[in-house]
């Protein structure tokens, strides 16, 4: 049964729209967007879990569409790094301070959005930036729901096409997400009314897609670029005043 009241249920189902459009436009952002938004109408910690099982079922209904482009050793990379960050990423969602973390979450976006911005090309790179990006991306993941961050400064600093990092991102969240959901679900966090309202919320979730895939195919590169900065900086933004405010 779902537990929440009518209105509020109505406002997270116009979040989770936007955001799965914003997310279908540029390749992130879903919960790096809903958390800190849904937090104000079901809390943090459910704001965590229902961002954690719709972004699972976003990023499943969009592998068809984005399979054929993805970087296969980057995302191998990204995910045997994630496994080692989630378990400890889980301790924090259980005993840290929530907010300290969204604080630190915001500055960390807002400084790679400026590295970023300031056109650094770390094309050549290390692989220890990968690997390091994807402990950190699987540390966000089970803490704060918002593992997006690090994964898009690794793949925008390595100049990574905008297919390519579509569709790598997508391959990576969906199997990290399903990873942090057995980990949820092993420490008892989710529950069933969640499930319920995150299947009720999936007609919102579909719709958001299709007007992100309609507005996707009429984006330049340059402009796909403008945009991830753009969102990054607003969801830094976005991290700190939760933090701040809440």
């Amino acid at each position: 049964m779902i537990d929440i009241s009518l209105w509020s249920f109505i406002a997270v189902a116009v979040v989770v729209l936007v955001t799965a459009c914003s997310q279908a436009v540029v390749g992130f952002g879903f919960a790096l967007l809903t958390v800190p938004i849904m937090m104000q109408i079901v809390g943090l910690q459910r704001a965590v879990i229902l961002a954690s099982l719709i972004g699972s079922a976003n990023n499943v209904f969009q592998y068809r569409d984005l399979k054929h482009h993805q970087d296969k050793t980057q995302v191998k990379r990204f995910l045997l790094a994630s496994c080692v960050g989630a378990p400890f990423g889980l301790i924090a969602f259980k005993y840290a301070d929530q907010q300290a973390l969204k604080i630190l979450l915001g500055i960390g976006v807002l400084f790679g959005v400026l590295l970023l911005a300031r056109g650094r090309d770390l094309t050549h790179a290390h692989i220890s930036l990968d690997w390091s990006m994807g402990i950190v991306s699987g540390f966000l993941l089970t803490s704060t729901s918002t593992n997006g961050p690090p994964l898009v400064f690794a793949l925008q600093a390595r100049k990574s096409d905008p297919q390519v990092f579509r569709s790598t991102l997508n391959m990576v969240f969906l199997v990290s997400g399903i990873y942090g959901l057995v980990l949820f679900a092993a420490f008892g966090e989710i529950s069933l009314a969640n499930i319920w309202t995150s299947v009720a919320l999936l007609p919102s979730m579909i719709t958001g897609v299709y007007a992100g895939r309609y507005i996707r195919n009429r984006v330049e590169p340059e402009r796909f670029r403008l945009l991830v900065l753009i969102l990054l900086a607003l969801a830094g933004l976005s991290s700190l005043y939760s933090g701040f405010v809440n």
